[in-house]
């Protein structure tokens, strides 16, 4: 590849800094701004003739706008002369309306990634992505890679951990990586029996019949939107009369007052990793699990 340079998106220049840090790679100059009827302006500075550039620029909320913004960069890059753009998305939008399941419902995953290739996207990273099959097979001819949040999660928990721990999916959804962070920490692990209740449609738990007196409790999911079910899940955990219960999320994207009922019902410590930026919890960072992957894949 040529000379990689690294581009911040908007909300996103906290992460890119430390990826060019730990990379040395240089952080090219943006300037934006936000017109009063809330469109983005924005100026790329340099000449970037023939260059290789990393986009990082995650897409939550306001997802539209984070993801046309993106959009916009890729094209300009491109219009620019970039050689190859890359797009580093740790929390990439609309990646749970993967499928059609009511007639006439919009695919919007697939929109979103046919998208970013026609402005001109050469390889998109992520990280925890939905549905990691649909992810590949969508837009195929787009260079996809889907990284994992996990190894970061379990260096950050490997000092603080004791044999009295558990580690705790909130549905099935959740096994495969409820298996790895057991397996990684040497803890045991169960799952929770979710489901749909038919009349108000609403996420109910089975009874869970498993030993958590005074254990800790690590309650662990991808995402948390609503917190319907994490607040769930952790009401029934509690009711097992656990020493602890935490609370660790990839990509959290609620807002504080979810945080604070789930604090308010009993749950000691939340975590997330800065897929999604935030400053009202502890975060794990993940720039060096994405600096490493750019490292061994591109340079």
């Amino acid at each position: 590849m040529g000379n990689m340079k690294i581009l911040a998106g908007p909300k996103s220049e906290q992460l890119a800094q430390k990826i060019s840090e730990q990379l040395n790679l240089k952080l090219l100059d943006i300037s934006y701004k936000y017109f009063t009827d809330g469109e983005t302006y924005f100026k790329i500075e340099g000449n970037l003739e023939k260059e290789d550039v990393i986009i990082v620029q995650t897409t939550y909320p306001n997802q539209e706008k984070r993801l046309l913004e993106l959009i916009f960069l890729t094209n300009t890059l491109k219009e620019l002369g970039a050689d190859k753009v890359i797009a580093v998305v740790p929390y990439l939008c609309y990646a749970r309306a993967d499928r059609r399941r009511l007639d006439g419902e919009v695919v919007s995953h697939t929109i979103t990634m046919d998208l970013l290739q026609q402005a001109g996207l050469d390889s998109l990273i992520t990280i925890n992505v939905h549905n990691r099959e649909v992810f590949h097979k969508t837009t195929e001819t787009l260079e996809k890679y889907n990284l994992s949040a996990l190894p970061a999660i379990s260096d950050f928990l490997k000092d603080k951990i004791n044999e009295e721990w558990i580690i705790v999916g909130p549905d099935k959804g959740s096994q495969e990586d409820i298996n790895t962070l057991s397996k990684e920490l040497s803890l045991s692990s169960f799952i929770l029996e979710k489901y749909r209740d038919p009349q108000s449609h609403e996420v109910q738990f089975n009874e869970a019949d498993f030993d958590c007196e005074s254990k800790t409790i690590i309650l662990f999911d991808d995402v948390i939107t609503s917190g319907g079910t994490a607040i769930k899940a952790s009401k029934l955990l509690l009711d097992k009369k656990p020493s602890s219960l935490k609370f660790i999320v990839v990509h959290g994207l609620s807002d504080s007052e979810v945080f604070k009922k789930m604090y308010d019902i009993g749950v000691d410590t939340i975590l997330s990793t800065n897929t999604v930026p935030r400053k009202d919890i502890e975060q794990i960072d993940i720039s060096s699990l994405i600096s490493n992957f750019i490292g061994e894949k591109f340079l």
